[in-house]
């Protein structure tokens, strides 16, 4: 199928997601085709047909047609989870974990655990067996369902890897679902059928609007028993409809037009790759299919510039900060990935769009967790310690010894002092001349102290505190003559009572005494240091000032008198 062209009718090329296509009129023509009948009746002729032609396309008894992959998903898993307490064990990374909304716990009633790969790109079977949780101790939500996902961020997880997980989970009694919404891009990719890779699961949720460009829907494959338990679920769901038929046959045509062209899809993809890496940009996951995850920081520009630039030329992509994510899918033609390529050299090679990239905070959704070069494994942290019957399933915090500790804070602080050493070093040609210069982004610009340490509101503040002491004290008799007049035999006696009093009144006294303290030595600190007309100097010694002990001693001691005579005089 290379060379073909692709047909797009929309006016833009649309690179933020293969759900981005829309119909043709040949699809249309399709649907045209369609019957009427009622598919919660299962009597729509057209549903029938696209569910069996699936389910014998993936070596499976049955097929249930839905609106969506997450329905689909979330039905897998809730016939699978059918006796809490219960577990399903998912990829950190995957779309059942982190785009579902929460449905396997809320629909299932079952705990997830998630794990990231040691191998940052799919998991293993070493990293299953080290996670399993058997039905051995009550303390722990046995794991039913290992939910797998193929292709995850376009990596294409090897069937050998199915393989041996599938080998484990027979041996102790678990499912194994898939979701593999792109499982049409692997096939392609590796030449493997989808009879071969779904034959390893019990459950098995293939999208029909990704790649295949149906404009709706996903079907689940399985046994008759859980499709007919699916079926019953489905309805509960609210996923039940009438006349589906049209949307069947959208994506019945799909699948026979449009799967074989990924092929084209994933050339694009590589030449897209391949382009990004001459103009410097980091490519942070491996381009096995239709997915491009791109990092502009070597190359010298954000993502948000790219996109006003590829706006102007009628194409449309997704990211922020320097990550972005690059779909490709059978709308997208070879034009579009050359306009796309010129305006990526064009901000390359134009000094204008260089930035301070090291600025840029970075965010988006569906980010990659893992860099897959070898070269940058490092950067990775180890992976999480094999878990045994009488350990937490979600990892522990780890405390460190107190000779490693005490290293760690001298490392640390040593640290922070030559951040404040760069600070005072840093090339002013790095930042915009038009700005005023800050010494750092990583720490925000302290409040100056004067408005707390100058003697004036110093000696006020004292004179405050006198006031509401005093205050306190008159409060208190009062409250022990009403307290005498009022109280009972059989109730608290009033001598227990001025016992209490009177140990706060030692409290406050030795409050007062180090408000005093503080009012005789920092009076002095601000007026010295502004004496040498150094501001940076100002702002660190005024920083240190409201950072050490006395200081926040101090404020405290003001606040806690203050409340006990408001408190008292309410009270009385």
């Amino acid at each position: 199928m290379t060379g073909s062209k692709s047909v797009n009718p929309l006016p833009y090329s649309d690179f933020r997601s293969d759900t981005a296509t829309a119909p043709t009129p040949e699809m249309f023509a399709a649907m045209m085709k369609t019957s009427l009948g009622d598919d919660v009746y299962n009597e729509d002729d057209s549903v029938k047909k696209l569910e069996r032609y699936v389910a014998t396309l993936c070596g499976h008894e049955a097929a249930l047609f839905c609106s969506s992959g997450t329905m689909t998903n979330q039905l897998a898993h809730r016939v699978h989870l059918c006796n809490p307490p219960q577990s399903a064990m998912v990829d950190i990374r995957s779309h059942v974990f982190n785009y579902e909304a929460g449905g396997i716990s809320f629909h299932s009633q079952a705990a997830v655990y998630p794990i990231m790969p040691s191998n940052n790109k799919y998991l293993t079977a070493e990293d299953v067996a080290s996670r399993l949780v058997l039905d051995v101790d009550v303390h722990y939500a046995p794991t039913r369902v290992i939910s797998l996902e193929n292709t995850l961020n376009g990596t294409i997880m090897p069937i050998e890897e199915m393989e041996r997980i599938r080998i484990l989970t027979k041996e102790h009694g678990i499912k194994l679902h898939l979701d593999g919404a792109r499982l049409w891009h692997a096939s392609i990719a590796t030449g493997i059928s989808m009879k071969e890779y779904c034959s390893h699961f019990d459950t098995v949720s293939l999208c029909l609007s990704k790649g295949i460009g149906a404009p709706i829907g996903s079907i689940l494959v399985g046994s008759e028993m859980t499709i007919k338990k699916a079926r019953h679920f489905r309805l509960l769901f609210g996923g039940g409809w009438r006349q589906a038929g049209l949307l069947a046959e959208a994506a019945l045509w799909g699948i026979k037009n449009n799967w074989p062209t990924m092929e084209d899809t994933h050339r694009r993809a590589k030449w897209l790759e391949r382009v990004f890496l001459q103009v410097g940009c980091q490519i942070t996951n491996p381009v096995d299919t239709n997915m491009v995850w791109v990092d502009t920081t070597n190359a010298g520009f954000t993502v948000d510039d790219l996109i006003v630039e590829l706006a102007k030329e009628g194409i449309k992509i997704s990211g922020s900060g320097c990550q972005a994510r690059v779909v490709l899918h059978y709308q997208i033609s070879d034009e579009a990935v050359k306009q796309f390529i010129e305006v990526l050299r064009k901000m390359a090679h134009s000094p204008r769009m260089k930035v301070n990239v090291d600025l840029i905070k970075t965010s988006m959704l569906e980010q990659p967790h893992s860099i897959y070069n070898d070269e940058h494994n490092d950067k990775m942290g180890p992976p999480s310690p094999p878990l045994s019957p009488d350990s937490p399933i979600l990892g522990q915090i780890q405390t460190l010894p107190k000779d490693r500790s005490s290293e760690v804070n001298q490392q640390s602080e040593k640290e922070s002092s030559d951040s404040d050493a760069e600070d005072d070093v840093l090339p002013r040609s790095t930042l915009d001349t038009t700005e005023p210069y800050q010494p750092s982004s990583r720490r925000s610009t302290p409040r100056p102290m004067s408005a707390y340490y100058e003697p004036e509101r110093m000696k006020a503040r004292v004179r405050e505190a006198e006031q509401a002491f005093g205050m306190r004290k008159s409060c208190s008799e009062n409250l022990l003559e009403d307290d005498e007049s009022h109280c009972g035999d059989d109730q608290v006696p009033s001598s227990r009572m001025i016992r209490t009093t009177q140990s706060l009144d030692l409290e406050e006294l030795e409050a007062r005494a180090v408000v005093e303290q503080l009012a005789a030595a920092d009076s002095e600190r601000p007026q010295t240091a502004v004496s040498t007309g150094d501001k940076k100097k100002v702002n660190k010694i005024h920083y240190r000032l409201a950072h050490n002990p006395a200081s926040k001693a101090f404020k405290r001691a003001s606040v806690r008198i203050v409340r006990w005579g408001s408190f008292l005089n309410r009270e009385a």
